[in-house]
């Protein structure tokens, strides 16, 4: 099941840019930038609960139980933190009991206008990986266009620390 392995990448590639958030002054880290999500925080907040929205809502069924958590909640990196450590310890405990069967389980897609409008699990868990990639490339720039170090995490890399 590699797809569990690339969520884990994905956790780990998270820290390193919580760490980097985390030695920028806060003004930097919630400076309006005209991004996606306009400042760096929104960017990690959305795509932090992106996975909390497809992984523990979308897939078990209870996307109706979302609420959407507005980004100026989160007042500094220790909200973050903590927001950062629900999400993957939920998906944690998720991961840990995935059989490969689930992998291949289809789950509505409720927004989208078009057949078809299910996804398989496999499907969800890597477009929640490739979301973020995205967003951890446009952090990277926002933070080399501020002279800030940027980061990467190879996903070789990863693999080589897991052991």
């Amino acid at each position: 099941m590699e797809v569990v392995e690339l969520v884990r990448f994905n956790h780990a590639a998270r820290r390193t840019y919580l760490q980097t958030l985390g030695k920028l002054p806060w003004e930097e880290v919630v400076k309006s930038r005209g991004a996606s999500f306009d400042s760096m925080r929104n960017i990690f907040i959305h795509l932090t609960l992106v996975e909390s929205r497809y992984i523990h809502y979308m897939i078990p069924g209870r996307l109706g139980d979302w609420v959407e958590r507005p980004f100026d909640q989160f007042k500094d990196m220790n909200t973050i933190q903590r927001l950062v450590d629900e999400v993957e310890a939920k998906t944690e405990d998720y991961l840990k009991k995935l059989m490969p069967e689930e992998l291949k389980r289809e789950v509505p897609m409720p927004w989208r206008k078009t057949p078809p409008n299910k996804a398989s699990v496999e499907s969800i868990l890597i477009q929640v990986v490739t979301e973020d990639l995205y967003h951890y490339g446009e952090l990277i720039a926002l933070l080399w266009q501020m002279g800030a170090e940027g980061t990467y995490l190879p996903y070789f890399q990863y693999l080589a620390q897991r052991g």
